[in-house]
C-alpha cells in the first residue's frame, strides 16, 4: 500500500485545475471576467458557490456579499449586482467549465484495489441510477417536473459512478421527466472491455445489453418484467410464462440458473432466480398494494406471484459467479443509493432556491464541485483503510468530519491540502471506519461470496 506521501500527493494532485492561474484563465474564457478591474474574481466566486456555501444553503444574498468582502477589501458588491452575476450565462459557464475541469483531474492512482475475489475479474465495476430534486414550479418550463402530487419542476441528476476505485465518471443534469432509458445509452462509450456494468431497471434495454457484449464487457441487471422469455433463440419458438415455467422447476435449494434469449433481438444470457423468504414475498405484496391503492389500481394475481421471485440476468458466466452469489453481488447497487443520500443529507444538494435557471445551474455546479472533492478524498481514504487498517472507512463519518471545523474549506482556501490529509490519517483508526458489527456489510458478504438467499438468515 503506499505510503502517506503518495497519497497526500495524490490529493494535491486532484485540486490542482483549482490553482488561482487557472480559475484566471477560465474566468477569462467564459467572460465572467472582462476587465482587470471586476469587483468579483473566479477565485472568489468558487468559494462563494463551494465552500462558503457548505452548511450555509439559505444564506441571503446579503451574507454572501458580507463574505465576499471578507475575502477582498475590492469585493464590495452590492446584494443585487451580485444577484445579477449570479443568474448570467457567464457564472453558469464558469462554474460548468470548472467542474469539468475536476472530473477529468479524477486520478487513477496505482494503489491496490480493495480485494474482492468475485470482481478481480473486472477492470472497472460501474453503477448507473439517477435521483430528482424538485424546484420552483415558475422552473416549470425549462426543467419540466412529473406534476400530480410530485413537483411541476424538477431536474434530474444521473450519475455514473465506478465502485471499486470511487469515481465519479460522468454526472448529467436533465429536466425531471428525462426517461433513465435514454441516459442508459451513453454507458456504452465509457465501457471498455472487461468492465463491469450494474443498473436497475429503469435502464433496461436489450439493445444496450448487446453494445455491451459486443465490447466484451459484462452486465447484472434485474429482469424487466413486460420483456418476454424464450428458451430457445430460433424465430418461431415461443416465450414462456416465466413464473409458471420457475414455479414448477425450481429446486429445494430456491434458486436456479438457466440459458435463456430475451426479446425479438432473442439477446441470450444467464437468468438467475430466487425464491425469496416469506417475510419479504409479503412486504412486497405490501408495498405493491399501497402503491396501486393511490394509483386506483388493481394488482393481477400473476403480478403477486411474480413478486415471490427476484430474476437477475448476466453474461458472467457460472464458472465465474455461481449463481448462489449473483444476488448477493447485485446489492452494490445499492451503494449508488447511500451516495445520493449522502449528497442529499450532507451536502443538501436537493435545496435548490431560486426561479432562475442560471441560478439553479450555480448551485448545482458549485455542490458537485465540493462533492467531487469530497468523494477523491474519500477514495484515497478507502484505499489506505484496506491496505493499511484492514477495514473501511465509513463515508457518513469521513464527509462530517471534513465538514467540521471547517476543515475541508480551510485546506482548499489555505491550500493545506497535505496538513489536512495528514490530520485524516491520524483520525481514521479513531473513528471514522465502519464499526465492526454482528451483520455484514455489502462488500463483507461479497468478499465471503455468502449466497443470496443464505444472506436473509
Amino acid at each position: 500500500m503506499s505510503d502517506l506521501k503518495e497519497v497526500q500527493n495524490l490529493a494535491e494532485e486532484h485540486i490542482k485545475c483549482l490553482e488561482d492561474d487557472n480559475l484566471d484563465k477560465i474566468a477569462r474564457e467564459t467572460f465572467f471576467v472582462q476587465r482587470s478591474t471586476n469587483k468579483v474574481s473566479g477565485r472568489d466566486f468558487l468559494e462563494l458557490m463551494t465552500v462558503d456555501h457548505l452548511g450555509q444553503i439559505s444564506i441571503s444574498l446579503e451574507g454572501l456579499c458580507d463574505m465576499l468582502r471578507g475575502k477582498s477589501s475590492h469585493a464590495d458588491i452590492s446584494p443585487q449586482a451580485l444577484s445579477e452575476k449570479i443568474n448570467s450565462d457567464h457564472a453558469v459557464a464558469f462554474l460548468e467549465k470548472v467542474l469539468e475541469g475536476i472530473y477529468k483531474n479524477q486520478l487513477r492512482p496505482k494503489l491496490e484495489k480493495i480485494p474482492l475475489e468475485v470482481l478481480k475479474l473486472f477492470s472497472n465495476v460501474y453503477l448507473q441510477d439517477s435521483t430528482q430534486i424538485a424546484l420552483n414550479e415558475h422552473l416549470s418550463e425549462e426543467f419540466s417536473g412529473v406534476g400530480g402530487s410530485a413537483s411541476k419542476s424538477a431536474l434530474k441528476i444521473d450519475l455514473l459512478y465506478e465502485a471499486i476505485n470511487h469515481v465519479l465518471k460522468e454526472v448529467t443534469i436533465t429536466e425531471g421527466t428525462y426517461a433513465d432509458q435514454k441516459n442508459g445509452a451513453t454507458v456504452v462509450s465509457h465501457i471498455q472491455e472487461r468492465d463491469l456494468i450494474i443498473r436497475d431497471l429503469g435502464y433496461f434495454d436489450l439493445s444496450v445489453l448487446e453494445s455491451i457484449e459486443d465490447k466484451k464487457a459484462y452486465y447484472l441487471s434485474r429482469l424487466f418484467k413486460s420483456v418476454n422469455v424464450y428458451l430457445s433463440c430460433e424465430s418461431h419458438a415461443e416465450p414462456i410464462d416465466l413464473t409458471s415455467y420457475v414455479r414448477n422447476r425450481i429446486a429445494d435449494s430456491g434458486f436456479m440458473d438457466m440459458k435463456v434469449y430475451l426479446g425479438e433481438e432473442r439477446v441470450g444470457c444467464r437468468l438467475i432466480t430466487y425464491r425469496v423468504p416469506e417475510e419479504l414475498i409479503n412486504e412486497r405484496r405490501r408495498k405493491a398494494r399501497r402503491s396501486a391503492q393511490k394509483k386506483g389500481r388493481t394488482l393481477t394475481q400473476e403480478y403477486l406471484e411474480w413478486l415471490d421471485y427476484s430474476f437477475y440476468i448476466t453474461n458472467v458466466v457460472a464458472e465465474i459467479w455461481s449463481p448462489e452469489i449473483v444476488g448477493t453481488i447485485y446489492r452494490i447497487r445499492w451503494q449508488i443509493e447511500l451516495i445520493f443520500k449522502q449528497w442529499k443529507q450532507l451536502f443538501q444538494i436537493d435545496v435548490m432556491q431560486g426561479t432562475r435557471s442560471e441560478r439553479i445551474r450555480c448551485l448545482l455546479y458549485g455542490r458537485l464541485i465540493m462533492i467531487n472533492i469530497v468523494t477523491q478524498i474519500y477514495a484515497l481514504s478507502a484505499w489506505y483503510c484496506s491496505g493499511t487498517l484492514g477495514r473501511e472507512v465509513s463515508a457518513v463519518k469521513l464527509i462530517q468530519w471534513l465538514q467540521r471545523k471547517g476543515r475541508i474549506c480551510q485546506a482548499i482556501v489555505k491550500d493545506k491540502v497535505s496538513a489536512l490529509i495528514e490530520e485524516l490519517t491520524n483520525s481514521l483508526p479513531k473513528g471514522l471506519l465502519k464499526q465492526k458489527r454482528h451483520r455484514r456489510t455489502t462488500f463483507g458478504l461479497i468478499n465471503e461470496q455468502i449466497g443470496f438467499l443464505e444472506s436473509f438468515s
